[in-house]
């Protein structure tokens, strides 16, 4: 017998498809309302009834680690429900990164500095904040993460970059500094940063920085933030800025897309002309040329973050 209030067999069926359904040439969205599939050209649509505000987006196995403003969550290919990652310590989840498929290999940042896991009974996770050696408070508010191995971290904060070693027990500060870096990106040539002024730095190891490019269009005018970045590895580099994307391919830079606050670019590495970006506010918009975008009607108003169908495992 069915209980009293419950969703009818085919709601059911469909939640539970909805949770569980992605396959290889979908894009990934994280959107104010939850995980969002579906790929340029198509359909886009929900990934069941979770509607958690959802930040970054990290491929794990046959799943998704997710950082949202209320925790982490696991979201599992082939199951029904997520799971939760996060314990009463592990709120305001920026982004997260991870060496390994084991869970315990993860590290997190925060709002409130960078934590990592233990494994307590029953496999769950309790966390730590290793960000205590930073004394101000701007300082803890890590905006950005990138894993250099298991034991050298690159964590972007609201007052510069950050080089923490020894599995979080040591700081040092880079030449990035007294700027919020939002963007960290890793390609076969080394690694870049876009900060609030909107400058574009790059470091071959990842340790030793040197100023690429300014994308504030002239000295009078206002500096756009760097919000995100992406490269198609063939010369071609996209920032996501507070007004739109700028794209360098060696001659130079140029405006493409709408004028909106660009939180997410990603390019699919199988199809390098074809680039997705997510506006916060301002939706979902891609391109198959560079120049003519279109919106995604259907996705949601609010996209922070997208995966490109060759980063999901």
């Amino acid at each position: 017998m069915k209980a009293q209030g419950s969703a009818p067999d085919n709601e059911s069926d469909e939640c539970h498809r909805l949770v569980t359904e992605w396959d290889g040439d979908d894009w990934l969205a994280a959107t104010q309302s939850g995980l969002w599939l579906g790929r340029p050209g198509g359909t886009w649509r929900g990934s069941g009834p979770y509607e958690h505000a959802l930040n970054s987006l990290t491929s794990f196995a046959d799943g998704i680690v997710a950082g949202a403003d209320g925790g982490l969550w696991l979201i599992a290919r082939g199951e029904p429900r997520w799971r939760q990652l996060h314990d009463e310590v592990l709120t305001l989840v920026e982004a997260a990164s991870m060496t390994s498929d084991e869970l315990q290999s993860l590290v997190v940042a925060t709002g409130y500095g960078v934590h990592l896991p233990a494994v307590a009974a029953h496999d769950v996770l309790r966390w730590s904040n290793c960000s205590e050696a930073l004394s101000a408070p701007s300082a803890r508010f890590s905006t950005a993460l990138h894993l250099l191995d298991s034991e050298t971290w690159l964590v972007g904060t609201e007052t510069g970059l950050f080089v923490c070693t020894e599995h979080g027990r040591r700081w040092s500060a880079t030449s990035i500094a007294q700027v919020a870096v939002r963007a960290l990106l890793s390609t076969d040539e080394g690694v870049w940063a876009g900060t609030d002024d909107g400058d574009i730095w790059f470091a071959a190891d990842g340790l030793a920085w040197q100023h690429h490019a300014c994308l504030a269009p002239t000295e009078s005018a206002p500096t756009e933030s760097v919000l995100s970045l992406a490269t198609n590895h063939h010369g071609v580099l996209l920032a996501g800025t507070t007004g739109g994307i700028v794209v360098s391919d060696g001659n130079g830079w140029r405006s493409t897309g709408p004028t909106l606050p660009m939180a997410a670019v990603a390019v699919d590495g199988r199809t390098p002309s074809t680039w997705v970006a997510g506006a916060a506010p301002g939706g979902l918009w891609w391109t198959e040329d560079g120049d003519a975008w279109q919106q995604a009607a259907e996705a949601p108003k609010t996209i922070r973050h997208l995966l490109s169908p060759d980063q999901v495992q």
